[in-house]
């Protein structure tokens, strides 16, 4: 994990609301534990998900109950997010499905990014929210500084 910083999620309002699990997804990663990692990363997006679009004022009935996938789509549907942020939504789903339902065991190329896809949406989230200035791991992602609209 030396390779992904995470010390601005301390920094972000937004991010100490639904309190990422950094320490333990770091235990799990060190310990090559990774369908945990994994499905824990799934599990601090699903909160995020849920805090964002309550937080945008989406949820309505068609969408009360429904898991990340019907968040994911939610958010999409609204353009509240580019759709480069989008994708690591998806994937980060997809990658904890893969974990918790499938018997494949996820190995450390696709944990690895799986954690630079958490980690740079992570990044997004607190630039976008809080104004901060943390830096993509991705290097295509380095524009995306999209700011947020105030009403």
């Amino acid at each position: 994990m030396k390779e992904f910083n995470f010390d601005f999620v301390k920094k972000s309002h937004l991010l100490e609301k639904v309190n990422p699990q950094i320490s333990k997804i770091s235990n799990f990663y060190q310990n090559k534990q990774y369908n945990e990692m994994v499905f824990n990363i799934r599990r601090d997006v699903e909160k995020l998900a849920a805090l964002l679009v309550e937080q945008a004022h989406l949820v309505s009935d068609e969408n009360q109950g429904f898991g990340l996938s019907g968040k994911i789509k939610t958010l999409r549907q609204n353009a509240v997010y580019p759709a480069t942020i989008m994708r690591l939504f998806d994937r980060l789903r997809t990658y904890g499905s893969i974990a918790v339902h499938s018997s494949m065991n996820i190995d450390e190329y696709t944990a690895q990014l799986a954690l630079q896809n958490y980690h740079d949406l992570l990044v997004f989230l607190a630039n976008y929210h809080d104004g901060l200035n943390a830096k993509y791991a991705d290097i295509l992602l380095k524009r995306v500084q999209r700011k947020k609209v105030t009403a």
